[in-house]
């Protein structure tokens, strides 16, 4: 099982996670850069950033921005 899923289902997160390393889906969003540091993002169902923060989010404070849309 990767890192990703075992976090996934460590904290029942009912979200997949995206690991973007060819920074494919940062560009799509224009969120690219030469000095990208780690970023977490939540998606609404419309494909519109929900939730931005830089470093590492608790899963509570990502899920409680996301409930909200």
């Amino acid at each position: 099982m990767s890192n990703h899923r075992s976090f996934r289902a460590k904290h029942d997160l009912p979200f997949r996670l995206l690991v973007d390393k060819g920074k494919k889906v940062a560009s799509l969003y224009g969120a690219g850069g030469l000095l990208v540091k780690r970023t977490v993002y939540g998606i609404d169902p419309l494909g519109r950033i929900a939730y931005a923060a830089r470093g590492m989010p608790s899963p509570d404070e990502i899920i409680a921005a996301l409930s909200t849309t």
